[in-house]
């Protein structure tokens, strides 16, 4: 996997996890077309199937060129044999997948704004605090955000136009700079 494609990857069989190092993909339901999630460099993607040992709930497509650790299912299990650590940070890494899988069926009635600041506030949450003078995010295309939060390229241009209008944020060829994060946290009630 290591260039954008409009298909999802395919790796030899269905026993694989995918450790990206660089690049975003987009999990879409297994008819590739409801969009689930996005996944950054420094994600894991494929351990549910590995990890339970059914059949795959989703699909991985590159938005952007990606470099990724393709790992064999098998080797995969031997390895979280050998390392119950390893074992209990995936174990939170699916908590808090299902966490954002509530969130999302919470907000589905938001509107759009309230998605895209909560959606933002989540990329602050996740972020190295070491760095918080560089709160950059990159989202790709606008078309592509509004996709994965289930809203129209225009919601999310209104949306982001608002934010950078009222100095919250700053974007630049789909890159999101966050200014001021209290504002951004006023922006929602949650």
């Amino acid at each position: 996997m290591s260039d954008k494609d409009d298909r999802p990857f395919t790796v030899g069989g269905d026993n694989w996890v995918a450790v990206l190092h660089s690049g975003r993909v987009r999990l879409s339901a297994a008819d590739g077309k409801t969009p689930i999630a996005p996944r950054f460099a420094g994600d894991i993607v494929g351990e549910q199937a590995v990890l339970d040992r059914e059949v795959r709930s989703a699909t991985v497509q590159a938005e952007t060129p990606v470099r990724a650790l393709i790992v064999d299912g098998s080797a995969f299990d031997r390895y979280l044999a050998q390392r119950p650590r390893v074992l209990r940070v995936l174990c939170a890494v699916v908590s808090e997948r299902l966490r954002e899988s509530d969130r999302n069926i919470v907000g589905q009635n938001d509107d759009a704004f309230t998605k895209i600041v909560e959606m933002l506030l989540r990329y602050v949450d996740d972020f190295d605090p070491a760095y918080s003078d560089r709160l950059r995010f990159a989202i790709g295309s606008q078309a592509a955000l509004g996709e994965s939060l289930g809203l129209s390229r225009e919601s999310v241009v209104r949306a982001l136009k608002t934010l950078r209008e009222d100095e919250v944020i700053t974007t630049d060829r789909g890159v999101i700079t966050i200014k001021d994060v209290d504002q951004l946290r006023a922006r929602t009630s949650r």
